[in-house]
């Protein structure tokens, strides 16, 4: 009988000892889930206040200025004329860098220079083969890009070094038109 109680305590002990070890030698078991929200980076852009990221080609209307001239009517272009016209780019909406290429085109008039430009009243830039390429990076700009003012600068060459068209030419031109049109297209990409 001895040997039975000594049995009995020992399986009282282990059990014991088991019941221990089950709190603290136990699996432990969990699960979780959760949704990651990203922000989609912002691309709007409007030039002279016309949102043109609707993906389709936009046409804006653009007021030249003309620089007054004792010899010519106000707001005219004539001979030896000087000029510019801006386009404002409100690129405040926009959180990516961007490269922006401007292509200037005034074929009817080859006399009619398109010269220079200038961004947010920088010093004039030269225009070359009537193309601008500007690159706008977001680390270089504190608070965003904001508005970026550009200016383009042309003039009516007049001189026998740089002309083009005789002055038969320019008055054959002038009277049988009342305007010039110089077409200008702008184009965004977002730098990746």
């Amino acid at each position: 009988m001895k040997k039975r109680i000594k049995i009995l305590i020992a399986f009282i002990l282990l059990a014991f000892s088991l019941s221990i070890m089950s709190s603290t030698y136990s699996r432990y078991v969990a699960d979780a889930n959760s949704d990651v929200t990203l922000a989609f980076a912002k691309w709007q852009i409007l030039v002279n206040d016309e949102d043109i990221t609707g993906g389709n080609n936009s046409a804006i209307d653009i007021t030249p200025t003309i620089v007054e001239n004792e010899n010519v009517a106000a707001g005219k272009l004539a001979p030896s004329s000087l000029g510019y016209y801006d386009i404002e780019i409100d690129a405040s909406n926009v959180e990516t860098s961007f490269n922006l290429n401007i292509t200037l085109d005034n074929a009817d008039m080859a006399d009619l220079k398109i010269t220079s430009y200038s961004i947010n009243d920088s010093e004039e830039i030269d225009i070359e083969d009537g193309e601008i390429t500007e690159s706008f990076d977001l680390d270089d700009y504190d608070d965003g890009f904001g508005t970026i003012a550009i200016r383009i600068y042309f003039e009516w060459y007049d001189s026998e070094d740089d002309e083009e068209m005789d002055n038969d030419d320019d008055t054959i031109y002038a009277t049988t038109n009342e305007e010039i049109t110089i077409t200008t297209n702008l184009s965004f990409e977002q730098k990746i």
